[in-house]
């Protein structure tokens, strides 16, 4: 039955819209298929729970006071997060070693890798470019931008 609906969703990406392969920095690819304006994710582990994308930067202190809130949502088990790293492209190893020490427990994208989706997002116009920034994506596919103390109201709701 799975198999049907994966299938079912990547024929019907060909004919609505496009799909993203974001490779994460421990090498796994998050897929995701835009359907109808919807991002629908074929990985079990993102589709059961709402997914928050996360842009940041590795040097925006507005960045990094909100990265411990994220990670406690994350850990609370409320959602799901996607970081990408999107303030200006940084080598994939000094972003590693960022994602460490900040104690990061959701998979990050660098923004070499994460490009195709921001330009997505820009082009629906649900992103400017700003870090931080957050997209909520509900367990039906529909985005909301929003920032994070609509967030927690939402998740501890």
């Amino acid at each position: 039955m799975k198999v049907i609906f994966v299938t079912i969703i990547l024929f019907a990406s060909t004919l609505f819209g496009g799909t993203f392969n974001l490779k994460t920095l421990n090498n796994k690819t998050v897929h995701i298929t835009d359907f109808e304006g919807n991002l629908v994710f074929t990985d079990p582990q993102y589709a059961k729970q709402p997914v928050l994308f996360f842009f940041f930067g590795t040097r925006c202190p507005f960045c990094a006071r909100e990265i411990p809130q994220v990670i406690k949502l994350v850990k609370k088990g409320k959602l799901n997060a996607i970081g990408i790293q999107a303030q200006f492209p940084v080598d994939d190893e000094v972003l590693k070693k960022f994602v460490q020490q900040e104690g990061f427990n959701f998979d990050v994208i660098a923004s070499k890798d994460g490009n195709k989706l921001v330009k997505y997002l820009m082009k629906r116009r649900m992103w400017a470019g700003g870090v931080p920034y957050y997209v909520l994506v509900d367990k039906y596919g529909n985005l909301e931008p929003t920032d994070l103390e609509a967030i927690l109201e939402k998740v501890n709701n």
